[in-house]
C-alpha cells in the first residue's frame, strides 16, 4: 500500500480521468463477460456483464498508474490472497488508526463507485445541534416518522432495532438535542456509534465487487446490510464500510423455470423443478413480492412484516411464513442465487453451480459467505385463505388458571392444525396485576374455503366453550393469499430500544400429553413475570416439489410451535436495569424454555444475541459444516455479524455485560 502522505497528493480526479477517460469509472469500464453457464436465467440489467467488475479493467488502471499503487481494489483468488497482505492482524482498521484511509483514497474509491459513497449522518441527526444539520422542523419528522420500518429502509444505516447499535443519535423530546435526560438520547451530542462510516448505495453488481474488496485489502470492517430487520442489529458495525442493497428493486415473473440438477460447471436443467418462479433483486420487500405475485396469479412464500428483504436476511436465516405449514420455509424455495463471494467474485450459484454454497447460503445466516444480488424462488398456484380472529382475557369468571387452561387447549392442537396446513400467530401478555389477554391475530387456513376451516378448528373451539371462556370468532374467506395478507396483517412498529427479545423452536413433542403441561408451565413462568409472548403455531412442512437440503436449523424440522419472548424496562432506564431484564430473558425465562425442549434451537432472525451456544441454538447439527465452509470462502474474516457462523473468533472491544454494542473495534481472539 502506498504511503498516507503520497495518497493525500495524489491527483485523483486527474487519475481517473487519464485511466478511464473522463466520463468513465471505473464500474463503467468493467465490461466483459464471466464465463457463462448453461443452467442460468437471463440476470438483471444490474448484473449483466457491462456492470460487474474484471480483471481487464483492473489491470488497465495498474498498467496506466505505474507510480501508485492502487491494489487495494484488486479480487483475491486465493486462501493466501484472500488474507490481508499486511498480514492476519489482531483488529480491524479503525477510524483514526494510522491505517485508516485517508480522505484521497475515499474520494478515489467514490470515483470508482460513480459516486456511490455515501458518509454517514445518523437518521435521527437533525435533533442535534452538534451535527451541523440540526433542524427543529427536520427533527419533527424524524420523531414523527421514527416507528415507521419504511422511515428507516430508505436510510443507508439506520438500525430498525437500535438497541445495540447503543443508542447514540436518537430522535429527542425537544428540538435542541443538547439534554441528555431527553427521552431516548443515550448523549448530549449525536455521535456514529455502532453505525457505519460509510455506505455504498448499490446499483450494480460492481459496487458490491468494489466495496468487497476495498475493505478486505485494507483491513476494514465490512457490514451488509438489506432492511435492518434482524434482532440483533447485524448491519451496524462502528467504522464499518457498509454494502447497502436496498435499491436492487428488480423483480421477473418467469412463467416456466427448469431448476439445475447435476454436472459440473453450471450443471444441466435436468429433472428438479419446472414450473412458475419470481426472480427477486436482494432489495425487494415482502410486500412488493406479494403485489407481483398477485399480479402474476400466482402465490409466493415470504416474511409476515412489509419490509423485511426476501433476498436478504429473511432467505439467509431459513425464513418462516404463513405459507410455511403447506410449502416448507423461505430458504426451501430457492432454485437460484446470484451472488459476490468474499473474493470480489460474481457467481451464479444452484443445484449444479457451487453446490455447497447453495446449500449453506439458504438458512445459515446473513453477512458470512458473500452478498446476494438475486434469487430465483418457486410460485405456486392461487390459494384462497380462511381467517379466524378473537382474543379472551381473565375476568369475573375466567380465572387465572382457566386463562391458561384456554393457551392449554390451543397447543393441545398445534400438531393437528399445522398438518392440516394451518398457522396461527398469537398474542399472550399480562394487561394488568394477574389479569391477562390471549389475542389469536390471526390464525390462517391456507388453501381453505370457509367450511373447511370451521370444520377444523371447531372442537378447539368448544373446548374453550367447555372451559367457561367467552369468545367472539370472526371468519374471514379471501380469494387471495395477498388479499388476506394485506387485510389481516397491520404494518409493524419499529424503533423502540425499551425491549429485547429471544425465541424457542419447540417441537411437536412438547405439545403431546406428556410434556404440554411442562411446556405451559414454563411459558406461563415468563408470562406472568412480565414477559411478553408473541406466537407461532407453524411448521416447515416437507415439501418434495422443491430442494429442503439445506442449511435451515434443523430444529424447524420438527417444530410446531415458535414463541418470541420479549422483556422490558422504562424508556428512560439505565444500563443496570436493562442489564437486569436482559440477563431474566437469558438466564431464567428463556433457560426454563431450553430445559424443557433440550436439543432443539432458536430461529436465526428474530434469536437471542446472548443466547448460550448459539451455534447449536440458531445451526444445530449444521454448524460444523457451515463453519468449515466460512473457513473455505472467507479465510480473513471480511464478513462478520453477531451470532453469525465463525463470530465465535471475534470480538467487539468496550463492551457492557448483557447488551452487546458494535460501537467498538472489531478485533481477532487470539
Amino acid at each position: 500500500m502506498m504511503a498516507p502522505e503520497s495518497l493525500r497528493s495524489l491527483g485523483v480526479t486527474a487519475l481517473l480521468a487519464t485511466v478511464l477517460g473522463p466520463n468513465q469509472s471505473l464500474a463503467a469500464a468493467a465490461t466483459g463477460p464471466l464465463p457463462s453457464s448453461s443452467c442460468t436465467t437471463q440476470k438483471f440489467t444490474y448484473e449483466s456483464a457491462d456492470n460487474q467488475l474484471t480483471e481487464t479493467s483492473l489491470t488497465s488502471l495498474h498498467n496506466q498508474t505505474p507510480n501508485s499503487d492502487t491494489s487495494f481494489l484488486d479480487f483475491a483468488d486465493s486462501p493466501s490472497q484472500l488474507l490481508s497482505r499486511r498480514g492476519r492482524q489482531a483488529c480491524k482498521t479503525f477510524p483514526g488508526d494510522p491505517l485508516w484511509p485517508p480522505p484521497a483514497v475515499w474520494s478515489l474509491f467514490n470515483l470508482t463507485l460513480s459516486g456511490a459513497l455515501i458518509k454517514t449522518v445518523p437518521l435521527a441527526a437533525p435533533c442535534y445541534t452538534n451535527t451541523g444539520v440540526y433542524s427543529a422542523s427536520a427533527c419533527k419528522t424524524v420523531r414523527e416518522s421514527w416507528s415507521d420500518p419504511h422511515f428507516h429502509v430508505n436510510d443507508p444505516t439506520s438500525a430498525m432495532f437500535p438497541l445495540y447499535q447503543g443508542r447514540t443519535c436518537m430522535p429527542t423530546e425537544t428540538d435542541g438535542g443538547d439534554d441528555p435526560s431527553s427521552s431516548g438520547s443515550a448523549a448530549a451530542n449525536c455521535t456514529l456509534g455502532g453505525y457505519a462510516a460509510y455506505s455504498v448505495a448499490v446499483t450494480k453488481v460492481s459496487h458490491i465487487q468494489l466495496a468487497l474488496n476495498f475493505a478486505r485489502n485494507l483491513n476494514l470492517r465490512l457490514v451488509v446490510r438489506n432492511t435492518g430487520h434482524d434482532f440483533a442489529d447485524k448491519s451496524v458495525g462502528a467504522g464499518a464500510l457498509s454494502v447497502w442493497t436496498h435499491k436492487l428493486k428488480d423483480i421477473e415473473f418467469i412463467e416456466r423455470y427448469n431448476s439445475c440438477r447435476g454436472g459440473g460447471g453450471g450443471g444441466t436443467r435436468t429433472g428438479g423443478y419446472s414450473g412458475p418462479a419470481f426472480r427477486l433483486g436482494a432489495g425487494v420487500e415482502t410486500e412488493e413480492v406479494y403485489r407481483a405475485a398477485e399480479a402474476n396469479n400466482v402465490t409466493v412464500v415470504g416474511g409476515e412484516c412489509r419490509t423485511v428483504g426476501i433476498a436478504g436476511g429473511y432467505i439467509a436465516g431459513g425464513g418462516h411464513s404463513p405459507m410455511s405449514s403447506i410449502a416448507g420455509m423461505g430458504a426451501d424455495q430457492v432454485l437460484e442465487m446470484d451472488v459476490v463471494l468474499p473474493s470480489g467474485r460474481f457467481v451464479t450459484v444452484n443445484e449444479g453451480s457451487y453446490p455447497d454454497l447453495f446449500w449453506a447460503l439458504r438458512g445459515g445466516g446473513g453477512s458470512t459467505y458473500g452478498v446476494v444480488t438475486s434469487v430465483v424462488v418457486r410460485a405456486y398456484p392461487r390459494i384462497p385463505v380462511t381467517t379466524l380472529t378473537f382474543s379472551f382475557t381473565t375476568g369475573p369468571n375466567v380465572t387465572v388458571d382457566t386463562f391458561f387452561a384456554g393457551f392449554k387447549a390451543y397447543m393441545n392442537y398445534f400438531d393437528t392444525f399445522t398438518a392440516a396446513g394451518a398457522y396461527g400467530y398469537f398474542l399472550v401478555v399480562g394487561i394488568g396485576p394477574g389479569q391477562y389477554l390471549f389475542n389469536m391475530m390471526p390464525m390462517w387456513g391456507g388453501n381453505m374455503t370457509q367450511p373447511k376451516f370451521e370444520t377444523l378448528v371447531n372442537p378447539f373451539l368448544a373446548d374453550l366453550a367447555n372451559l367457561g371462556i367467552p369468545i367472539t370468532p370472526v371468519f374471514k374467506e379471501y380469494d387471495s393469499f395477498y388479499k388476506t395478507y394485506a387485510s389481516t396483517f397491520p404494518p409493524e412498529v419499529v424503533g423502540g430500544f425499551d425491549s429485547h427479545a429471544g425465541s424457542r423452536l419447540f417441537p411437536k413433542e412438547n405439545f403431546e400429553p406428556g410434556k404440554v403441561n411442562e411446556t405451559l408451565s414454563a411459558a406461563r413462568h415468563a408470562i406472568e413475570g412480565g414477559g411478553v409472548l408473541i406466537g407461532y403455531n407453524i411448521r416447515a412442512a416437507p415439501n418434495p416439489t422443491v430442494n429442503q437440503d439445506n442449511s435451515v436449523n434443523p430444529a424447524w424440522r420438527k417444530t410446531t410451535g415458535f414463541f418470541i419472548l420479549a422483556a422490558g424496562w422504562p424508556v428512560n432506564a439505565t444500563d443496570a436495569q436493562i442489564q437486569q431484564a436482559s440477563e431474566t430473558l437469558t438466564n431464567d425465562w428463556l433457560a426454563r424454555w431450553r430445559a424443557v425442549s433440550p436439543g432443539a434451537g432458536s430461529y436465526l432472525s428474530e434469536g437471542d444475541i446472548n443466547e448460550p451456544d448459539f451455534q447449536q441454538s440458531f445451526y444445530g447439527s449444521h454448524y460444523p459444516r457451515l463453519l468449515a465452509l466460512k473457513k473455505k470462502y472467507d479465510p480473513s474474516g471480511l464478513f462478520y455479524a453477531p451470532t453469525a457462523v465463525g463470530s465465535e473468533d471475534w470480538y467487539v472491544t468496550g463492551q457492557v455485560p448483557w447488551i452487546p454494542t458494535q460501537n467498538g473495534r472489531l478485533c481477532r481472539r487470539s
